[in-house]
């Protein structure tokens, strides 16, 4: 594949896309955003692209061409899938535009983002059946989201022959409702995830899971994506492309299921909810309801409003958090003591140094003292650390420029450092930020995703979460590029790097499954997230005897956690009936469980899978 140069300069263009209802981009993410015209562009991208047999993907900077590579192979193993899925061959090439950060994506004009970016993952639309995404230094998501944006491509070309030019001509009128195209987007590209299962758990415990009539929003993915697999596992995956095909034949979507299925969607629809009412409600028994042991500090806020990256202060007395309670997205300070809110530090639609809030990452760390907050802030197109002082609100900008996206941030126990993870170029590394002597360190630098940072409690060593399996070698960028294309993308482990050192320490290996989020205590015990039970559980790693443990065995599951320096608060995230809210453990090692946790059925399945290919499911410790 040859690289070629483009003669346009796509930020000077305005690209105009007909709006209609049943035209509207397609946008991987469930929310409604206020939309803008014009975004601002603060950089002028030189284009190039690379052809594959189906593909022509642009991108810019010569760093990125291995992202670009990535890019094609990725979508042409796809859509061999999509074509055996659907029995369809798509009619005309698709243009693909990736940028390298989302801080670039944000500034596109060739389709029309909201206003409020932050969250979206990639665009497809039907103007010119062309995919427009930004890379998040997640190969795995990118990977995912490269597939469930290819599926709407695909579908254009099958249902409305490519072009807006083809559904003007030929006045085609055929509709779906969004858990029909998404949904079958997430389930092409994900089949099953633990993310899909801990929202469909908590809905049907709770026993507010929508019909497939009322299915918007978030649950139009999570809803959807539950209803393939249902049909895949019931009736086998034969009957995608044989609904598909029905209704391309037909022009209506309900006579696709009624013919293939024999039954109509109000049966469909019973059928499916039986499906999951029958897999989840036997383990209510079995599992810790979060709200019977925590406390739950979110309670002034709105209803379904979204409270994300719980940060503890070391003295375990105030809770940071992001929160949209107001309909912005706000950095608010309560007490950890009473719930009480103490005040918003920072008002992220009203601050010009923070244009846009890191959501989707642990993205608020405290100072030793618990004196200042450090974050990303996003302003004129560029990610910068911000250290905001609690009591005068005073900010101080840390400015990067080789630097395309800072996600989530640590402070050292010493008050020196600031550890971080970012992209430059398709690279997701852990960099580290002396804030005495100005010192910039890239601690991992290389090709395979580095995320979530936390500091040994003596500030030497720093742990981070990672699918680089066994590559344990450190800065050896283009020897690790092969590994972008294996399946051991799929899982991350926990690993631990002394500062300075150019090979990391492997700690955990779960092959099937993720550890991600490291915390520390200041007396060395380390907890994080893992979902080796099919559900986002806490654990314990005790760094003496190389022993883990659980300290939760949830109904639904945690997001995002943050421990005091003492151990004897612990703040998370976690789904609640409907609403992502924050709660408090107090004590949380005195909940050890005494043994192993009973894996649900999506983790005995995926066990008995490995199994028949000989592949260890076991967590342990080297």
């Amino acid at each position: 594949m040859k690289a070629k140069s483009l003669g346009f300069r796509l930020t000077k263009r305005i690209i105009w896309i007909l709006v209609l209802s049943f035209l509207a981009t397609n946008v991987s993410v469930a929310q409604y955003f206020r939309f803008g015209k014009n975004r601002v562009q603060y950089n002028s991208f030189d284009w190039k692209y690379i052809q594959s047999d189906h593909f022509d993907v642009h991108y810019y900077e010569s760093l990125n061409y291995e992202l670009a590579d990535f890019t094609v192979r990725t979508l042409e193993s796809s859509l061999k899938q999509l074509r055996e899925d659907f029995n369809h061959q798509i009619a005309n090439r698709i243009r693909v535009i990736i940028y390298d950060s989302h801080n670039d994506f944000s500034q596109t004009n060739v389709v029309n983002l909201p206003i409020d970016a932050e969250g979206i993952g990639g665009v497809t639309d039907l103007f010119k059946n062309r995919i427009t995404m930004p890379f998040n230094g997640n190969y795995t998501e990118f990977r995912s989201t490269l597939h469930h944006e290819l599926l709407h491509a695909v579908f254009n070309d099958m249902f409305y022959g490519g072009s807006i030019q083809s559904i003007i001509s030929n006045n085609i009128q055929l509709f779906f409702p969004n858990w029909f195209d998404e949904g079958l987007a997430e389930y092409v590209s994900m089949g099953w995830d633990t993310n899909t299962d801990m929202w469909i758990r908590d809905a049907v415990i709770h026993d507010y899971l929508p019909d497939l009539s009322q299915l918007s929003g978030y649950f139009a993915y999570r809803g959807g994506q539950s209803l393939w697999y249902f049909i895949v596992e019931e009736y086998g995956r034969s009957k995608i492309g044989e609904i598909l095909q029905i209704i391309k034949t037909h022009r209506n979507f309900e006579r696709g299921f009624q013919q293939a299925l024999g039954f109509s969607l109000e049966e469909l629809n019973n059928r499916w909810k039986d499906y999951y009412r029958k897999r989840y409600l036997p383990e209510v028994a079995e599992r810790e309801n979060i709200a019977d042991f925590a406390r739950h500090v979110t309670e002034w806020t709105k209803s379904n409003t979204y409270n994300t990256s719980p940060a503890i202060s070391p003295q375990g007395d105030k809770i940071a958090m992001i929160t949209n309670d107001r309909g912005y997205f706000d950095v608010v300070i309560i007490s950890a003591i009473t719930g009480n809110k103490l005040k918003t530090l920072i008002k992220g639609s009203d601050n010009i140094n923070f244009e846009e809030l890191n959501i989707l990452n642990p993205n608020l760390s405290w100072s030793p003292d618990g004196n200042q907050l450090t974050l990303s802030a996003k302003s004129k197109g560029t990610d910068d650390l911000a250290i905001v002082d609690y009591e005068t609100g005073e900010i101080r900008k840390i400015k990067f420029p080789r630097l395309d996206a800072i996600g989530s941030v640590s402070w050292s126990p010493d008050g020196k450092k600031i550890a971080f993870d970012g992209n430059i170029g398709p690279m997701q590394d852990i960099f580290v930020y002396n804030l005495e002597t100005r010192e910039f360190l890239n601690i991992t630098n290389d090709v395979i995703s580095d995320i979530e940072p936390a500091w040994s409690s003596d500030s030497r060593f720093i742990y981070f979460a990672s699918a680089r399996g066994d590559n344990v070698e450190l800065n050896t960028y283009k020897e690790n590029y092969r590994l972008l294309m294996s399946d051991d993308l799929y899982s991350t482990d926990i690993y631990r790097v002394q500062f300075g050192s150019s090979r990391a320490v492997r700690l955990t290996k779960t092959p099937l499954w993720s550890e991600r989020q490291p915390a520390t205590t200041k007396d060395g015990r380390l907890i994080f997230i893992s979902d080796q039970n099919g559900i986002p559980n806490i654990y314990q790693f005790d760094l003496a005897n190389r022993t883990i443990a659980p300290l939760t065995n949830l109904q639904s599951g945690v997001m995002q956690i943050s421990i005091s320096a003492d151990g004897s608060r612990l703040a998370v995230n976690s789904v609640d009936e409907g609403s992502l809210d924050i709660f408090l453990i107090r004590s949380p090692f005195l909940r050890m469980k005494e043994s192993e946790l009973k894996p649900n059925e999506w983790a005995l399945r995926r066990q008995k899978e490995s199994e028949t290919r000989r592949v260890p499911a076991t967590l342990y410790v080297r």
